[in-house]
């Protein structure tokens, strides 16, 4: 299946526009949204839950707008927004037989079914009986996920999801979005590169709600290929460097600073090329380092 984002425009006041014209196509599998805090990431994640309705522009599935029947779309989405208020005084159990009757699943074994599995699939199955107010940050996410799979909906739309997870719980995490993503849609929203760095075989950048690149995760990292360097400066070099390329990083070691930057030629002494990462190329559509 393949869900099309075409013309996507949002705007909340009247000369300040969310998401402008944004346009890409999410295949079968797991999809990375990527930008900074403001890009218009949530925004766009919203609009494709028809939870907001765009200024402009469509959603289509297999070519067809999904406003020809929007309940039949409703169906096919998993949502787990970035903040999801679980019910703390429930267990797992209780909170999935809620939100099932919430999507319109009344029949008893269809339930009964249906929060079993998601429970089985999240990795709660021996939480069952602690109450919600119990779990850990990752086991939440992991039980936030499991909501939104109740029903076995076709496309799944996590926001930030990894926010405030310990490494562990992170890893776990992504291990599940990517096992649940092998038939599925799934968009994942995130400004952490390295959480899509592995399993987003494709991506999509928003900045200030215009859309930089859509397309491979490798095609990505090959924009920057042979463009990268690193050099060793001296303390306050940095700044003037900036205005000779764009900055990917700056790390700071013995008290010197050391940058990362994109120039298709070496704009400082004692710079050599080095193998670009996804964060590199990220850095450079976005117009550099910020601060």
């Amino acid at each position: 299946m393949e869900l099309t984002i075409h013309q996507i425009s949002k705007s909340y006041h009247k000369d300040v526009l969310a998401l402008d014209g944004a346009s890409f196509t999410i295949p079968t599998g797991v999809y990375g949204l990527i930008g900074r805090n403001g890009a218009g990431k949530t925004t766009l994640l919203r609009i494709m839950a028809s939870v907001l309705t765009p200024s402009s522009g469509e959603i289509l599935v297999d070519g067809k707008p999904i406003t020809e029947n929007l309940s039949a779309y409703r169906k096919m989405i998993g949502y787990l927004p970035q903040n999801t208020k679980l019910m703390p005084q429930l267990n797992i159990v209780e909170f999935l037989e809620y939100m099932a009757m919430l999507k319109g699943i009344r029949d008893k074994t269809e339930m009964k079914y249906e929060v079993e599995r998601c429970v089985e699939i999240a990795g709660l199955g021996n939480e069952r009986k602690k109450r919600l107010s119990k779990y850990s940050g990752g086991m939440l996410r992991r039980a936030g996920i499991a909501q939104a799979l109740l029903g076995d909906p076709k496309i799944i739309i996590v926001d930030e999801p990894t926010t405030g997870l310990d490494p562990e719980e992170r890893l776990h995490f992504l291990n599940l979005i990517s096992s649940v993503g092998l038939e599925k849609n799934i968009i994942l929203s995130t400004h952490i590169i390295h959480d899509i760095e592995n399993i987003c075989p494709n991506v999509c950048i928003l900045n200030k709600g215009k859309m930089m690149y859509s397309g491979s995760t490798s095609g990505m990292v090959d924009s920057v290929k042979d463009m990268l360097w690193e050099a060793v400066i001296s303390p306050g070099e940095e700044y003037e460097l900036k205005q000779k390329a764009v900055v990917t990083n700056i790390t700071y070691t013995y008290g010197k600073p050391i940058v990362r930057y994109v120039s298709e030629k070496s704009v400082c002494e004692g710079s050599v090329q080095i193998p670009p990462t996804l964060e590199d190329a990220y850095i450079y559509a976005v117009g550099g380092v910020a601060r």
